[in-house]
């Protein structure tokens, strides 16, 4: 009793910790234009340094972030979902698919390319690092275009519509992994192509059913439900109630045998149709601030920092086919509709990696060195920073011209 009460309060102490911490840290990074998620992993890779010189909470590192970097993840998508104007991305729909669709294959196909011909990989780690790479991490950019005025332009309308089927993409290739990716661990020489492949389909199958059941309850269920909740309180009520279902369908998705992931970018767009979505995203605003960091420290407590020399080659590398590949999937398509710069603007604006590109890698890792090496996994990190570097510096110095040549 006595050693799980000192676990628990090793929890308590490192989740306040890290909350008192999370302020300081997003006020920091906000003022030189940079993720806070950067700092978050450096604070992981800092605790799991810590732990290990010092043995204190280590169990706690091991277990319990794991914990709460899933419920990060869950409420972290969920508003990705519920920020997601569906109206808006039926009527442009064909415009920003014809830019997702070459920013998909080869953001994918550019990382893909690169890790089946490095020494020691191969496909599957390939298969893994390309699914990852297919994804955007467009929330990391677009504050840039908030405080230049700039997100309300038929530009910005375009790359937040290209964002989001990139981001609904994207989970649903990795809920396909998700199945397909125990399957890959066969002997040498065993028929893999047609069970994955079923598997594969199933997956999909799985996904359409689920959406649909999503629609059906956003479109029938989701406002009377709600209004109900209000009714019994009018402050609470809507808001607890989207929490609460937002983790039972993000449950229901896991153990359909999709992803928690799917699950609560689901939810969130079911939701987005509620009047009521402004309050709720402020109430999952909250919650993101407390839980979100977990996820990024639970990254950083994952890197080996042992072997993170022979991770820079391959990060460096990686980094340079994550730009290359978003800018001519991304970056093209929007040149030949409205010309260089913004076809340009949207393409460093594709650039950074972070939640599903971390979220794919991590669970590679944790299938084994077979699906994802250790140091693949440290150089997809350190690519997740550069990224969210890079693009932001250059989407920051295009739309304010004079404060990049000031600096």
């Amino acid at each position: 009793m006595i050693e799980s009460d000192e676990q628990y309060a090793a929890m308590l102490f490192l989740m306040g910790l890290v909350s008192l911490l999370a302020v300081p840290m997003r006020a920091l990074f906000s003022r030189v234009s940079m993720p806070s998620m950067i700092g978050f992993i450096l604070l992981g890779v800092t605790l799991s340094i810590g732990s290990t010189m010092t043995g204190f909470a280590g169990d706690t590192l091991d277990e319990q972030v794991p914990f709460l970097a899933k419920i990060g993840i869950v409420v972290l998508l969920f508003r990705i979902g519920l920020e997601s104007d569906l109206d808006t991305l039926r009527r442009q729909l064909g415009p920003a698919a014809l830019i997702w669709l070459p920013n998909m294959v080869l953001g994918a196909a550019a990382a893909f390319v690169l890790v089946i011909f490095w020494p020691g990989l191969g496909l599957i780690p390939a298969l893994f690092t390309g699914v990852a790479a297919s994804a955007t991490s467009i929330g990391v950019s677009t504050g840039i275009w908030e405080d230049a005025g700039a997100l309300d332009s038929d530009t910005g309308a375009l790359l937040l519509d290209t964002a989001e089927l990139d981001d609904i993409s994207a989970v649903v290739l990795l809920s396909v992994l998700f199945a397909v990716g125990p399957l890959l661990k066969q002997p040498e020489g065993t028929a893999i192509l047609a069970p994955a492949l079923k598997a594969g389909a199933i997956q999909l199958l799985l996904t359409a059913l689920f959406s649909i059941a999503c629609y059906l309850f956003s479109r029938w269920l989701e406002k009377p439900l709600s209004d109900g909740f209000a009714k019994l309180s009018s402050t609470y009520g809507p808001i607890v109630f989207a929490t609460g279902a937002a983790f039972i369908i993000a449950s229901t998705a896991e153990f359909m045998g999709l992803s928690m992931a799917i699950g609560a970018l689901f939810a969130g767009l079911a939701f987005s149709r509620d009047p009521a979505e402004r309050n709720i995203d402020e109430a999952f605003g909250f919650l993101l601030a407390v839980f979100g960091p977990f996820f990024f420290v639970a990254i950083g407590l994952s890197v080996d920092m042992t072997a993170l020399d022979g991770a820079i080659g391959l990060s460096a590398a990686l980094a340079l086919m994550a730009v290359v590949g978003k800018l001519l999937g991304a970056g093209v398509p929007a040149a030949v509709m409205l010309g260089w710069r913004p076809g340009a603007l949207i393409g460093f604006s594709m650039v950074p990696r972070a939640e599903i590109f971390l979220l794919v890698m991590l669970f590679g890792l944790t299938l084994g060195a077979w699906a994802v090496p250790q140091a693949l996994y440290n150089a997809a990190v350190l690519t997740s920073i550069a990224t969210c570097i890079i693009g932001p510096v250059i989407v920051g110095m295009m739309l304010h011209p004079k404060a990049g040549k000031a600096t």
